[in-house]
């Protein structure tokens, strides 16, 4: 679930809380806090600042919650000790590397693990230990299976993989790309995206790059109203 908070030290007790009751029960917690700026627009939360949180929880392992540098600078003094930090992450769209820290749910002797985590700390670095993460796009007859290190680019221009001969579709109109086991989907057009998971629509995104997971559906948007639009199926495998 995506949370929006007042300040820093409200998301901060708020994840200790989930924590501490899901180490008591069956369920593994996985979160990310970051602080930004974000629109909100009825029930429905967009900008940078989710992408960041969605890419830091993706990142957690069980029962622990990443915090952006960014996060950190706006929490009170007497919140810092919880935190062990991760070193630095280098995010997507940014050159400067931020910190990273980790709160962890106590183990049952009361004391915290710390559990390494060395592909944390550049997201562009691929190593040996990357999982094999892929995602399968189909589109009326056309199938892709993307891996490790590979782009798919969407749009009308003859270059791209996935080509959509409309005229309202832009020439490069997304692009998909799986890195260090991330798998990030980029609106690249004015019209933009709506991406679909289960049943619902999650959100719509503009330029803009967001992680996807599980399965669902990616609209191209731009068409005049009544007009049917192309709907990108898409399915992520971990091996």
């Amino acid at each position: 679930m995506l949370c929006l908070f007042e300040n820093a030290d409200r998301a901060l007790i708020t994840a200790k809380e989930i924590l501490d009751h899901g180490t008591a029960g069956s369920v593994s917690v996985h979160g990310g806090l970051h602080y930004g700026t974000v629109l909100w627009r009825g029930s429905e939360l967009f900008g940078g600042a989710v992408n960041v949180a969605a890419r830091l929880s993706g990142r957690s392992r069980d029962n622990e919650v990443l915090l952006s540098g960014t996060f950190v600078e706006r929490i009170s003094p007497s919140q810092v000790g919880d935190l062990r930090p991760m070193g630095e992450m280098t995010l997507k769209g940014t050159e400067v590397p931020t910190e990273i820290y980790a709160l962890l749910a106590p183990d049952e002797d009361g004391m915290t693990r710390l559990v390494a985590q060395p592909e944390m700390l550049n997201l562009k670095r691929r190593t040996t230990d990357t999982t094999a993460t892929t995602i399968k796009i189909d589109f009326m007859g056309f199938s892709r299976v993307v891996s490790e290190g590979e782009e798919l680019t969407i749009g009308r221009s003859p270059e791209c993989h996935l080509v959509i001969a409309e005229p309202w579709i832009s020439r490069v109109h997304a692009s998909l790309t799986v890195r260090g086991g991330l798998v990030e989907f980029t609106d690249r057009s004015a019209g933009g995206c709506s991406l679909t998971f289960g049943s619902t629509i999650d959100f719509f995104i503009r330029r803009q790059t967001v992680a996807l997971t599980g399965a669902g559906i990616v609209e191209l948007v731009g068409a005049a109203q009544g007009t049917p639009l192309p709907r990108i199926q898409f399915e992520i495998a971990n091996a």
